[in-house]
């Protein structure tokens, strides 16, 4: 009898041996997956260059539809840029759409509200009237904004286009 007991004592050392084993040697800390990073928040640079680029997808839409301004410039512009949007926007029809390269060149965050400068070489030629009779330049040219925040949304509200070839 003695023979299985001694048996059964060595299979039980032999499988806590191998548990002790999987386990890592003694000691050594727990391994913990690594923290996930938590995103930061977006800078107002990059907040400027959304309300930038919104207001420009938002009038390339618009002249493919031949829409006399569009309901949602008011979420990217504001003032004179919202004005001079709407204007482009008097039922012409466009195809294709402007090559944009916008950059921040200035930020002033003083205050209680926010100010972005950018500066962008748009280049319109992609961009082309549906109506062959209007013929008129295209190409590149300097177009700068001034983007601010107000109640936590950044607008563009001055908008300017230089004339071509002025990149």
């Amino acid at each position: 009898m003695r023979v299985p007991a001694m048996g059964w004592a060595v299979a039980a050392v032999t499988l806590m041996g191998c548990a002790a084993q999987e386990s890592g040697p003694v000691g050594e800390p727990a391994r913990t997956p690594p923290a996930l990073a938590i995103p930061a928040d977006p800078t107002a640079e990059e907040l400027a260059l959304d309300a930038y680029r919104g207001m420009w997808d938002v009038v390339v839409e618009g002249s493919h539809e031949g829409a006399v301004g569009h309901p949602d410039l008011e979420q990217y512009a504001s003032g004179q840029a919202l004005d001079f949007t709407s204007d482009m926007l008097h039922g012409v029809v466009a195809t294709g759409e402007p090559v944009m390269s916008p950059e921040v060149v200035g930020t002033d965050l003083s205050g209680s509200s926010g100010t972005v400068s950018v500066k962008d070489c748009i280049d319109d030629s992609g961009w082309l009237i549906a109506d062959t009779a209007v013929d008129g330049p295209s190409g590149s040219r300097l177009v700068t904004a001034t983007v601010v925040s107000t109640d936590g949304r950044w607008l563009v509200d001055d908008l300017w286009m230089e004339d071509y070839g002025s990149c």
